[in-house]
């Protein structure tokens, strides 16, 4: 398995964050996520919680109908951050 550098791994981050953003609206699985950065599942997830420890985004645990997710993950923007991106 290869290193990748601290740089690389924040490049990664920001990409995720790009992903998001792109669609503030429409929370995204992992596997979404993963494929759009063409990383695979794993990995992603490990950058999400990474992000979601900083408080830049947020992972949503129910469905529209308030059953919960038990595994597979949607990952949303924080409103927070999205409001400061927007101003």
């Amino acid at each position: 398995m290869v290193k990748l550098s601290k740089k690389t791994i924040n490049l990664l981050k920001d990409d995720i964050v790009n992903v998001l953003y792109e669609n503030p609206l429409k929370p995204m699985f992992t596997n979404e996520i993963a494929v759009a950065l063409r990383r695979d599942n794993e990995f992603t997830k490990s950058l999400l919680l990474e992000l979601r420890e900083i408080g830049i985004i947020t992972n949503i645990k129910m469905n529209k109908r308030k059953k919960e997710y038990l595994i597979r993950k949607k990952w949303v923007i924080n409103h927070n951050i999205l409001k400061g991106m927007k101003a």
